[in-house]
Order: structure tokens, then sequence, then C-alpha cells
């Protein structure tokens, strides 16, 4: 009992405490939290207008304004109120598609741009994906090799600013989005352990984004993508529905524990062909498989 005592007051602790220095953490698990933020912003543009969507690599600086305008590379299948409902109610949905013009594009930026390796206690940089694939000891230790300032790309800012998916953002945040982030990866098929793959930030545990006080994201598959290669898996229906202890504790829960508190026969694996793309409400539980027969590449695109 004692012991079960601590552990809550520690919790607690560290709550506060990123309270104080992180609220957007803290105050982003909460739905009616976000919901608030939606509806602020919304009245802010009804009133002083919106600014543009600005666009800029995940966890750097915004680069550029985006032009919202068709940009020829998606295919549509599903309005945008019907995406945010699916969303509301399942965590995700299905769509928009690359086309095969966007596909050849982004495959080409990936295997021709400089790279930044991530690995457990190591990073690094390397100059194209051939370089990387063709080094041994590089693809030993690395987790994740990121296509470094992928913001830049014309095809990519297109994509940023279609309708599309902007629409499904707008509409899903409440206002208009502020930002974009891009990132654009490779998830390697080597021999790193759990650990070593934990060690590089790679989420291969369930878990649940926190990514300021509102978001949304779309995801694209660049190569064909499975249960083998990293496929991404997530838990439908627990961005706005958790337990009480999973909103104030860890945001990360081992697969038997999601299983028990959520039920595995809700966990979706989203698998496809180069080009399959979905949107997501990230502050669902979700994860990635560790790729094991070959690398996953996948465009991310992250609205604020």
């Amino acid at each position: 009992m004692a012991g079960f005592a601590s552990r809550q007051f520690s919790r607690m602790r560290r709550l506060a405490h990123l309270l104080a220095h992180q609220p957007d953490y803290v105050l982003g698990r909460l739905a009616t939290v976000r919901d608030a933020y939606s509806t602020f912003h919304a009245v802010k543009d009804a009133v002083a207008g919106s600014a543009p969507l600005a666009i800029h690599d995940l966890y750097s600086e915004a680069l550029a304004a985006v032009d919202i305008a068709p940009s020829g590379y998606l295919r549509q299948e599903t309005s945008a109120a019907r995406q945010v409902d699916d969303m509301r109610k399942r965590s995700f949905s299905l769509g928009p598609y690359l086309n095969a013009d966007a596909v050849s594009l982004i495959q080409a930026a990936a295997h021709s741009l400089p790279l930044e390796l991530r690995g457990a206690g190591k990073a690094k940089t390397c100059r194209t994906y051939a370089e990387l694939s063709e080094s041994p000891e590089l693809r030993a230790w690395t987790a994740i090799a990121t296509v470094i300032d992928s913001s830049t790309l014309p095809v990519i800012r297109a994509l940023a600013g279609d309708p599309a998916v902007y629409e499904t953002a707008r509409r899903f945040l409440g206002y208009k989005p502020r930002q974009v982030s891009t990132w654009l990866f490779w998830s390697l098929a080597n021999r790193l352990s759990a650990d070593q793959r934990r060690g590089a930030y790679q989420t291969i545990d369930f878990h649940y984004d926190i990514d300021g006080y509102n978001f949304m994201y779309a995801n694209f598959y660049l190569l064909e993508t499975g249960p083998s290669n990293g496929a991404h898996v997530l838990i439908e229906g627990t961005s706005r529905h958790k337990r009480l202890r999973d909103l104030v504790g860890s945001a990360r829960l081992s697969d038997s524990e999601a299983r028990q508190a959520y039920g595995q026969d809700r966990e979706r694996l989203m698998a496809g062909p180069a080009g399959f793309g979905f949107v997501e409400d990230a502050s669902c539980y979700h994860k990635a498989l560790p790729p094991q027969d070959s690398d996953r590449l996948m465009l991310q695109l992250r609205y604020r």
C-alpha cells in the first residue's frame, strides 16, 4: 500500500512540474481542452483573420508560407466532413491517396537527398540512402533515417496545401491550421533489438501523441507497407476515450496493457501499396511495427 501511494505521489509531482513548465503536454491530453482551444481560435479567425499556413521540417523553425491550392497529386474518395466524422469516432480515416507522380517524385528525393541517421545513442548524417544501404556498419545501428529539409520539396509543399488534406485538417481542428510540419523518413530493417529501437526513440510501443493543444496527422506510405516492414497500428476510438489513469500517467502502454485496457479487437493495422494514405487523430494509441524484411518509407504531415 505504501509503495502504491509513493508511486502516485511521484506521478502527481511529475504532472505538477509539467503543468508549470510545459502546460500543453498536460492539458493537450484532454479532449475538453482541445475543444475549447478550437473554439477560441475559430473566434479569433472570425474576428482578426487567420495567418497563412507555414511549413517546416519536424522540430525545426517555419520556413515559408504554403499556397492552398489543388496539387494534382492527391486522389480523394471521401469528403472532408466524412473524414472528420471518422476521426471523431474511430481516430482515423482512410485517404487521401498519392498518385503515381507524387510517389515517384518523393521516392526520388528520399533516395537522393542527405539523411539524418538516428540509432541508440548515436546520430550521424550521410549523403544518400544508397550510401546508407551500402554500408553494413551504418545499417546495423540505424533505426530511423530522416530526409533533411523535406519541407523545401515542391511536391511536399504542394501536398501540404492541397484542399484534399488541408480542408480535412481545417474541419478537424475547427480553425485554419497555422503550421504544417513535414517528416519524410526511412525505418530500417535490421537486427536492432526492441530496446535499441526504443533508445533511438522509435515508437514501437503503443503511445499517444501530445503535439500541442490541437493537431492532426496525414500519413502516406511511399513503398508497399505491411506487417513485415513497419506498418502503422492504432487502437480505434482511443483518441477521445481513455482511462483516467492513462490521461494523468505515462502516454505509453505495453502491448499487454493496451490490449487488456482497450481490447485487441480494436487494433487496426494500416497496410497498403505505395501511395496509401490515412488521416489520424494521433492522440489515439498507436505504434509502428519494427521492420523485418525491408525498409519503410513514409511521409507524415502534422497540422496544428
